[in-house]
């Protein structure tokens, strides 16, 4: 028995065994590859066709995808570049048109184009005259059915590809277009999280400065600039908590300018803003940082003062006074001068902790002081002691 038959059907069984491993190999590979992070599009492309020509006798390949109505070539390899540290660059990136050489063919038609003799196909055309190519093969890359590019795998020998190529290039194509659909939907999927991710940065930043501007508005007087009474009235029964705990002293100055109503008939509105403005940086120069000052309303102000007793109280009222009487305003008529009438305040020594009216109490006193600085003949400052002495 003539044993050449039976060890040729092996020989080409055993070539077709390898074949077959390497196809799955490369399918493997390029399965794999879309489980991992292969950074931008350009790296994953690359790595998908070292993977085509590492596991196959291929010369060279390259892909192609569409951009508009023609293609562009987006990456491609030569089989030295695998093998050697710096191989053989593939040709400079060319455009097809659709319907234009084997590959815009086969992005037209939707159909594999396979060219046996490219130096006699007068469809082929190849960015690179000097470039042999024998036989090339263009498969259609598609997602659901819509073409999105083509991939080409050339050999420098006419007839080289069989059938079995044919399919094996069918079957990765089909990888490589659900490999691409998928990076890109990732990917996309990614940058609109950033982008969301980013917009929500924003809004709660702008949110977090609203409700900072927010909180401030609603505590800060617009016009003058200093605390307003919703803030006052924490931070002085604060204050004078502390004062009652402590046995320390703790007094209340009430401010209101004379005749401010004349101030704005006579001048204008604006002329009286100024007013108030001006009076605001005065008293908040005259204070310090641990007093507690707010426009109260109108034309009044408040001061709470910690370790401030009576006779201290009265010296600022004077400063303030002073103040006060020696500033000019300028108008289109005669220099414009005020003056205010001041009340005061301050713990008589004898409160205990549990009286939660106190800082009620204070400033009735000091309003009341305050009504006994106008009705004297006002710029002056009256104490709720002075009050009680005349009672």
């Amino acid at each position: 028995m003539d044993p050449t038959p039976l060890s040729d059907a092996f020989t080409e069984l055993n070539q077709r065994c390898i074949k077959l491993v390497g196809d799955l190999s490369a399918l493997r590979a390029l399965s794999d590859l879309g489980r991992q992070d292969s950074g931008d599009e350009a790296s994953l492309l690359r790595t998908a066709m070292r993977i085509l020509l590492e596991n196959n006798d291929f010369e060279r390949c390259s892909l192609f995808l569409l951009d508009g109505d023609s293609l562009s070539c987006r990456t491609g390899l030569d089989w030295r570049e695998t093998v050697l540290p710096t191989g053989t660059a593939h040709p400079t990136p060319h455009r097809f048109r659709l319907g234009e050489g084997i590959i815009g063919m086969a992005a037209e038609t939707g159909n594999l184009q396979h060219c046996r003799n490219c130096r006699e196909e007068s469809r082929f055309v190849h960015p690179d005259p000097e470039q042999r190519t024998g036989s090339l093969i263009c498969i259609p890359v598609t997602v659901e059915g819509r073409v999105i590019g083509v991939l080409n795998v050339s050999h420098g020998q006419q007839d080289f590809f069989s059938e079995h190529h044919e399919r094996l290039l069918e079957v990765f194509s089909n990888f490589l277009g659900q490999l691409i659909a998928n990076w890109r939907y990732t990917h996309q999927m990614e940058t609109e999280v950033t982008r969301r991710t980013q917009e929500l940065r924003t809004a709660l930043t702008e949110a977090e400065e609203l409700k900072r501007r927010y909180q401030q508005l609603s505590v800060v007087d617009e016009l003058t600039g200093i605390h307003n009474r919703r803030f006052f009235f924490p931070e002085a029964q604060a204050a004078l908590a502390n004062a009652v705990r402590h046995r320390r002293e703790f007094s209340l100055m009430m401010v209101d300018l004379d005749r401010f109503k004349q101030i704005n008939d006579s001048f204008g509105h604006a002329m009286g803003d100024k007013v108030l403005q001006v009076t605001a940086a005065l008293l908040k120069g005259q204070t310090r940082e641990g007093d507690v000052i707010a426009r109260f309303g109108g034309e009044e102000f408040v001061l709470a003062l910690p370790d401030t007793d009576l006779d201290g109280a009265v010296r600022l009222a004077e400063r303030i006074l002073h103040s006060l009487r020696n500033l000019e305003f300028s108008t289109d008529r005669s220099p414009l001068r005020v003056t205010t009438s001041i009340g005061l305040s301050c713990l008589g020594g004898q409160e205990s902790p549990d009286q939660s009216d106190l800082l009620e109490t204070l400033l009735r006193q000091a309003d009341q002081a305050l009504y006994c600085s106008k009705s004297q003949g006002r710029d002056r400052a009256c104490s709720w002691k002075d009050v009680r002495y005349r009672m």
